[in-house]
């Protein structure tokens, strides 16, 4: 990322002045930008900006004006919320006073199929030397900053950095997240992402001190290659969650009436998340619980957990996602399971899950993950308590945070459930120790930390890095259609690809004229644009053993075809029976 790029980007979410476009009567989404702003203690100066230099009626004290243009103080940052029609007459007025940034929230544009208008904003905002977030776009926030540009509940403090295409689902994550008391150290809604979008956001993010991870929501891809490369870049050093809807066909027609663009084929973001070392979230739930994991827990440095539960249902349920999970449960050594007999209660299962029964105590906690997590034997922990109204679930919680902080190893709590456990959720809070509703929503998000550190450790560069250090010299010219098999050998040719020795032969030569330096027996196949399968049409010889049969082969070949399909034929020397691989090509609208 340039220098200029990340100035621009650090005034953005740390402005001095902002100013919100739009009107401010009760209701309107700029006076509630305004009410957000002012209640989130923003400390840089807020104006109001309307033809009737109107204030919101709920704070009439902030300075309003009827243009971008009349602000005499310092400004930064435009939000703007004014009708569709408006918004590029603003855009101008806010490059004529030097505005940096804009995040526009008025919807209308490309997601409608107005593409025009929504170009017009982009050519007016490079030559004004503006940078965009939006259209159709819900806000921007930074908790370290106290901006909270945005309609959407005010994101709690925290050091995961939220993306989202769709700002209805970042206002569902970020009511939800705060119900959970999972906060986040940025959020941004970048809408029909005319400018800014997840590429630059994530490089900016990846040096951002404030963010430790993050976690991007996407309908569609408009940067296949980039993207590649910078989530590549992002989760070589910080975790990565990502989600995409669309996955589905009927899905990816809704994402495309949605923001107004292609979702792509899923199987190609899948592959993406794999070779980029990022985590994929199913749905909204895990995602958030996947924040809350890679925000609280060391690394997950290898797949072997432990279980220690006061409930035998819950510890079997999570033993089977564990193990559908990928993880390892082992029981403890003979030596292991001798030292917990020792404290614990008769009646307790020393194998693993490590069942404490109802009668396990804070200590009894404590003590049996300690013995265990200080050994070489495990990675990992959830201890589960199903809670009952008699036992104080603040002190079995603090029984396990001391086990947690004394081994440094990740653990996560599963307290079930409702009011007789909110006080030990509240000292899990305390303690930075995250905690899941259910034993399986918490094997999951070990599972994905572990599988991270794992890619992290590879010592292979990923097929897509291999392929990109095939060949020398330039690229071949970019393929046009029909793509004859011939051409498709050359390519793969110069990309270093081991093929055997072959050579085309164009209709109308003389085969056996274009062999030297084959040796026989020979393969001969048909080369036909729009041919898918060759062997129907008798276009297909093989173990050629001289001249005479190889042309006449190619005459026969010839004659069944006809002149207007038969181009030729690819003559390439047998190779040994192995397994045969057949490879199909793919344009994906995102990746290419």
């Amino acid at each position: 990322m340039d220098e200029h790029t990340r100035r621009t980007l650090d005034s953005l979410f740390s402005p001095r002045g902002i100013a919100v476009v739009g009107s401010m009567k009760e209701g309107k989404i700029a006076g509630q930008v305004i009410v957000q702003l002012v209640e989130g203690d923003f400390p840089g100066r807020i104006w109001a900006v309307n033809p009737k230099s109107e204030a919101p009626p709920k704070y009439p004290e902030i300075p309003a004006r009827s243009s971008l243009s009349e602000i005499p103080d310092e400004l930064d940052t435009a939000v703007i919320c004014s009708p569709a029609a408006t918004v590029a007459s603003v855009l101008e007025d806010a490059g004529r006073r030097s505005v940096s940034s804009a995040v526009i929230l008025t919807s209308g544009f490309g997601e409608i199929g107005h593409l025009e208008e929504e170009r017009r904003l982009r050519q007016i905002a490079e030559t004004r030397g503006i940078r965009l977030i939006g259209p159709n776009c819900a806000g921007i926030m930074s908790s370290g900053a106290r901006l909270y540009a945005s309609i959407e509940v005010r994101a709690l403090p925290g050091s995961v950095a939220f993306l989202s295409q769709s700002g209805a689902v970042g206002g569902a994550v970020l009511a939800m997240a705060e119900e959970r008391g999972i906060g986040f150290s940025k959020f941004v809604s970048f809408g029909n992402r005319t400018d800014l979008g997840e590429v630059e956001l994530l490089d900016y993010f990846l040096e951002d001190p404030e963010t430790e991870a993050a976690a991007l929501y996407l309908e569609s891809v408009q940067e296949g290659r980039p993207f590649i490369e910078a989530a590549r870049r992002f989760a070589a050093r910080k975790p990565l969650i990502l989600i995409k809807a669309g996955r589905s066909e009927a899905g990816s027609r809704a994402a495309g009436s949605h923001t107004g663009s292609l979702a792509g084929s899923d199987e190609v973001f899948q592959v993406v998340v794999r070779e980029t070392g990022a985590i994929r979230a199913n749905d909204l739930e895990e995602m958030l619980d996947l924040c809350q994991g890679v925000s609280s827990l060391p690394p997950v440095k290898g797949r072997r957990l432990l279980l220690v539960t006061n409930s035998g249902g819950p510890g079997i349920l999570t033993t089977d996602a564990a193990e559908k999970s990928g993880l390892q449960i082992v029981p403890p050594r003979e030596q292991q399971q001798a030292r917990l007999r020792e404290f614990l209660p008769p009646h307790a299962s020393v194998s693993n899950p490590v069942d404490l029964t109802v009668e396990g105590s804070a200590e009894d906690f404590r003590r049996s993950l300690e013995l265990l997590l200080r050994s070489d034997a495990y990675d990992c922990a959830v201890a589960i308590n199903v809670g009952t109204p008699f036992i104080d679930s603040q002190v079995l919680a603090r029984g396990i945070a001391e086990a947690a902080e004394s081994t440094g190893k990740p653990v996560a709590a599963v307290f079930m459930a409702g009011r007789i456990v909110e006080e030990g959720l509240k000292l899990f809070h305390e303690k930075n120790i995250p905690a899941f509703p259910t034993g399986e929503r918490a094997v999951r998000v070990l599972a994905a930390m572990a599988a991270r550190q794992e890619f992290l450790r590879r010592p292979t560069p990923t097929r897509s890095q291999k392929l990109r250090t095939l060949g020398s010299g330039p690229s071949p010219a970019p393929l046009q259609p029909p793509v004859l098999m011939s051409t498709g050998m050359d390519l793969l040719r110069h990309y270093g690809l081991p093929l055997p020795n072959y050579r085309f032969v164009p209709a109308g030569e003389k085969a056996s004229d274009h062999i030297d330096h084959l040796s026989y027996p020979l393969a001969m196949k048909v080369v036909s644009p729009g041919l898918a399968h060759k062997s129907e049409v008798g276009g297909v010889a093989l173990n050629i053993e001289n001249p005479e049969e190889l042309d006449h082969s190619f005459q026969r070949m010839a004659e069944r075809l006809g002149a207007g399909s038969f181009a030729g034929v690819l003559i390439h020397e047998m190779i040994p029976q192995g397994l045969e691989l057949i490879l199909g090509l793919k344009h994906d609208p995102s990746f290419g």
